[in-house]
Order: C-alpha cells, then sequence, then structure tokens
C-alpha cells in the first residue's frame, strides 16, 4: 500500500469519527427540541417513552432537566410507580439541580418547575449527611457523641441501623437533625463502620448506606520502668514517718481573710501497682446506651437552632471565657473528612497525643415504594 493511499485511509477513518461523534452530540441534544414540542402537543405518553429509553445515554449534566420532565409526563399520565421512580433520580441521584428547564416555552416552564417545586415541598429529599467540623482544631463531641449531621428538606420517619442492628429511630425534621454516634466505641480501634439509614414519607422509603472509615493513631506508649527493689525491714521495725508541712492562705475579694499552718504526719506505703494503661480521654456516653431507656434521652432529632445551640455550647465549652473581649460565636461546618486530635494522660502523668482521622461517604440504595400505604 502506497504512502499516499494510507493517508488517504487515515483521513477517511478521522472525518468518519469526527461525524459519528457529531451525530451522537447532536442526538444528546436533540432531546431538548423534541421534548419541548411533545410538551406543547402534550403527547406525554410518547415523551415518556422515547425520553425514558434515551436517559441512560445523556451526559451527566443534562439529566436532571430530563429526569424532572420525565417525572412531570408520568405524574400527567397518573403512573405514580414511574412517577416515583424519576424522583427519586431528580432528587436523590441528581439532587435537583436542573438549569431551570429556558430551552421550554415559557407557559410549559412555568408549569413544570411549579410541579417540581410542589414536590420540594414534600419529597424526604436528604441534601446531606455530613460530620461536624469545628473551627480551628476544636474538637465537638458533647458527652462522648460524635455528631452525625443529616439535613433533610422535609418531615420523614427514619431508621438508623448499625449493620443488622436498628439503634434509633423517629422523625426527621426540615433542617439539621444529629444522629449520635459513640465516639469511644468509634476510636477504641481502625477500621470501617457501616451504617444504614431508611427514610419513610407515605408510600416512598428511600435507603442509604452511610460509610465511615476511621483511622487511629494511637500514641506508642512509655518504656517500661524497672520497679523499685522492695526494701527489707527487720521483723518488728517500722518504717521511718515522713513530716510533711504545708500553709493554707484565704483571700476574699484581694483581701487577705485566713491563714492557717498545717503538719502531716504520713507513713509510707508502697503499692507496686503499674500505671493504667486506659487513657479515658472521653467522657461517658449517656446517651447512645442501648436497652436502658432512662440513660437513652431524646437526642435524636433537632431542629437547625437546637442542633447548632448545642454545638455553640460545646465549642464555647471548649474554647473557655476570655474576659475582657468581644468574641465572636465560633462557627461550625458540615464536612465529609474530618482530623482529630486529643491529648491525652496516664495514670503516670505521661502526656501523649492521639490522631484520628474520618473518612464519611453515602450511597443511594434502591428504593421501596408501595402504593396505597398509609404515610
Amino acid at each position: 500500500m502506497s504512502s499516499a493511499t494510507a493517508v488517504k485511509r487515515a483521513l477517511a477513518l478521522f472525518g468518519a469519527a469526527a461525524l459519528l461523534g457529531g451525530a451522537l452530540r447532536a442526538q444528546t441534544d436533540d432531546w431538548r427540541e423534541e421534548a419541548a414540542q411533545a410538551l406543547s402537543k402534550k403527547t406525554y405518553g410518547s415523551l415518556l417513552e422515547n425520553l425514558g429509553g434515551r436517559y441512560a445515554g445523556l451526559e451527566a449534566g443534562q439529566k436532571a432537566d430530563a429526569a424532572g420532565i420525565l417525572a412531570y409526563c408520568a405524574g400527567k399520565m397518573g403512573d405514580e410507580t414511574a412517577e416515583t421512580r424519576w424522583l427519586v433520580d431528580y432528587f436523590d441521584v441528581q439532587n435537583a439541580k436542573d438549569s431551570g428547564l429556558v430551552f421550554l416555552d415559557f407557559s410549559i416552564q412555568t408549569e413544570v418547575l411549579g410541579y417540581l417545586n410542589d414536590w420540594k415541598q414534600r419529597f424526604p429529599w436528604v441534601t446531606s449527611i455530613a460530620l461536624v467540623k469545628g473551627v480551628g482544631d476544636d474538637v465537638i463531641i458533647p458527652q462522648g457523641v460524635l455528631p452525625l449531621v443529616v439535613e433533610i428538606q422535609n418531615r420523614a420517619y427514619y431508621k438508623f441501623a448499625e449493620g443488622p442492628e436498628v439503634v434509633k429511630g423517629g422523625e426527621f425534621l426540615p433542617g439539621f437533625n444529629i444522629i449520635g454516634l459513640d465516639a469511644n466505641l468509634l476510636f477504641s480501634h481502625s477500621g470501617r463502620r457501616i451504617y444504614f439509614l431508611e427514610l419513610k414519607s407515605g408510600p416512598l422509603i428511600l435507603k442509604k448506606q452511610i460509610d465511615l472509615d476511621v483511622h487511629v493513631d494511637w500514641p506508642a506508649p512509655p518504656a517500661a520502668e524497672e520497679p523499685p527493689i522492695p526494701r527489707e525491714v527487720p521483723v518488728g521495725t517500722v518504717p521511718p514517718k515522713q513530716v510533711r508541712e504545708y500553709q493554707l492562705t484565704m483571700y476574699v475579694g484581694g483581701d487577705l481573710v485566713m491563714t492557717s499552718t498545717k503538719t502531716e504526719t504520713i507513713q509510707p506505703l508502697y503499692l507496686g501497682l503499674p500505671p493504667s494503661n486506659n487513657p479515658a480521654f472521653l467522657k461517658p456516653d449517656y446517651y447512645t446506651k442501648r436497652g436502658d431507656s432512662w440513660l437513652s434521652p431524646n437526642f435524636n432529632t433537632f431542629s437547625i437552632f437546637d442542633a447548632i445551640g448545642l454545638l455553640y455550647k460545646a465549642l464555647k465549652d471548649l474554647w473557655g471565657k476570655r474576659k475582657g473581649q468581644n468574641v465572636e460565636p465560633p462557627k461550625v461546618q458540615t464536612v465529609q473528612d474530618l482530623s482529630l486530635k486529643f491529648w491525652t494522660r496516664n495514670a503516670s502523668g505521661y502526656e501523649s497525643e492521639l490522631k484520628v482521622e474520618l473518612n464519611l461517604w453515602t450511597t443511594n440504595l434502591p428504593y421501596v415504594f408501595k402504593p396505597g400505604t398509609c404515610p
């Protein structure tokens, strides 16, 4: 084959590929024009079938528009199952990030957006599941509870499970809702914790898997010291006593009101107990105790104000009081990745730093739709 022939063949293949790519791009772009025409003619059934069949091949940035239109068409057809399928995709998968449907005629655009806005007031739309980060290096773990924040737009009943065991349940309110995770258990060892969240609104049950990777960097324990050699004391003798003297002084309003000197005689006592290896760096968890209703107050659900108020108090306690200064309220933010540091001290007074890395992500699981069931 001559070089000229090879060049011609290569150019022909390149041109065919360009034409094919252009045709595919035109195909994905043409659906908007077809949808606008079908909605004008009110041929909802054909649009639901044609656009639904092409949905998987659309570009990611176009799927929210298409899902919203498909849900609207299914609603017009009275097909609850199909309507729910596309509403779940519009809210739960595409996060309702439509373009405003500017390619539709104004009257139709207004009607479709009105339909979607109505569902935004009813759908159990979870916009965020996250951890809470404080300002700087402040650690927000009130009463040994690591807050897991679920932000939702509308009321919904929920169940929260660790593996197969359901540990919490109740009703989420619009705004921030806090699920308390036992920080003492989480930080006891590294590993992945898997949780499941179910949300029920009417006949619809949404399911989500929440993965939390925990990496704990425990400080190396100090080198063990050789125990002291016991001193032999002859039978019938008593170790020498020690005398300590100390002074107590009391001031009220800067004025000295009392002073007293005390003398104390102590007898040496040798127990030979090793130092404790349990770094109790967190307070006991009163909120995630299981099987005891007396130790489980309503910590599951908060309005946005209650949640921020609780976190603000925790931050305020951590920051301490700054006398004579006008300090702005500390701010918090929701994050997917969180780094924590704790300073621990064992019974021997040895101080060390404990580091914890948390990584969170959420996966949508298949939903359940049961028409005709009660809310």
